[in-house]
């Protein structure tokens, strides 16, 4: 069972309303929010505005999200992307050092053949 099919079915306890009674103020049926209070489906977002007015809480209450707006998640959001265009760089700096060590290898190999080939030695 979700938060939001716990809030549901105890607000509605709370403030002694039947099923019908909540499903009428939403223009649903009874059947219908029967199923959001059971968690088989979740109303959306203009029903849960409805009901967060309705039992006059806020959708994080309703939902039963627990949030501190202290720029936490942005600042982690900041940071993959900085560590992203580090990890980049750094990848883009092996690639070329791998290309470099390569084609460094077959230039050396191809001077050895030439002479070789031509007794060159």
């Amino acid at each position: 069972m979700t938060k939001l099919t716990e809030n549901l079915k105890s607000l509605r306890l709370q403030n002694k309303l039947s099923h019908q009674l909540v499903a009428e103020h939403l223009k649903i049926t009874k059947a219908v929010y029967g199923k959001f209070e059971l968690g088989t489906t979740e109303p959306s977002l203009k029903l849960l505005v409805k009901l967060a007015d309705l039992y006059s809480i806020s959708l994080d209450e309703l939902v039963g999200r627990e949030f501190a707006a202290d720029g936490q998640l942005i600042n982690q959001l900041l940071m993959k992307k900085e560590l992203k265009k580090e990890m980049t760089k750094e990848i883009n700096s092996l690639v070329k050092q791998l290309g470099n060590q390569f084609i460094q290898s077959k230039e050396a190999d191809i001077v050895k053949r030439v002479k070789q080939k031509f007794n060159l030695n």
